[in-house]
């Protein structure tokens, strides 16, 4: 895995899950996204390119605009073009971040992340978020 700071997330394969982890550290810089982003296509290359993903962001601010910049358009869009289709991505958030979960903007994205065959989901249980990336994955035949 590329070096990462140990304050921005850990990351982990699953290999009896077949799923990528991971947990974003408490407000991150926003500046570790770029080298995030590399961390998470090497990982997953590495693992047959995995395209099932599990982010724990509860611990993580929701909305910084880097952040929601890098995930809106860089990541979906090249994720898919290295990685194959469909790419899965279970977000496992906190009640509090609800209202920016269910907006129109956010379900806008959504839509448009779909396009792309990259597909976020949203959960505030982690083991509903697994059972999901499960379920794709049984369907997918992967």
């Amino acid at each position: 895995m590329s070096a990462l700071p140990p304050d921005v997330l850990s990351l982990t394969y699953e290999a009896e899950a077949g799923l990528l982890l991971c947990r974003w550290r408490p407000d991150a810089p926003s500046e570790e996204l770029a080298p995030v982003f590399e961390a998470l296509l090497a990982e997953a290359q590495i693992f047959h390119n995995c395209r099932f993903w599990l982010f724990d962001m509860r611990e993580r601010a929701w909305h910084p605009p880097v952040f929601e910049k890098w995930f809106a358009g860089l990541l979906s869009q090249q994720v898919v073009q290295v990685l194959g289709k469909p790419v899965f991505l279970a977000c496992v958030a906190t009640e509090q971040n609800r209202a920016d979960i269910e907006s129109i903007g956010t379900q806008l994205r959504l839509r448009a992340h779909a396009e792309n065959e990259f597909y976020p989901y949203f959960f505030d249980d982690e083991a509903a978020a697994r059972e999901w990336l499960a379920y794709h994955r049984k369907l997918d035949g992967d």
